[in-house]
């Protein structure tokens, strides 16, 4: 992951703060007015490590039954499809209002 180029400069102003002038890890922190973790990380590493993700990511629960749900949704919008040319209240049946066919 490339790191911003003013996050690069602060990377580089730690580790030469820390190799060149001798300032401590919790001096730097201090001065920069960053973590000493992330301190210590840029003196690990020569250059930004970036996000590396630790644990996988957890599917939902309902990732096994996708494909059920999809095909209840699809038949779900043909039977409105169908519905909605019926008398307008959604069923075939022979309400008619009172008024005798």
């Amino acid at each position: 992951m490339l790191a911003s180029p003013r996050e690069m400069d602060l990377y580089l102003k730690g580790r030469c703060a820390h190799f060149h002038d001798g300032l401590s890890g919790r001096a730097i922190a201090r001065d920069f007015g960053i973590c000493r973790d992330s301190v210590a990380k840029m003196l690990a590493y020569s250059e930004p490590p970036g996000y590396q993700q630790t644990t996988p990511i957890k599917r939902p629960k309902l990732d096994a039954f996708t494909d059920q749900i999809d095909s209840w949704l699809s038949e779900g919008k043909e039977r409105s499809r169908m519905s909605s040319s019926s008398n307008g209240r959604g069923d075939k049946s022979a309400y008619t209002a009172g008024h005798p066919k």
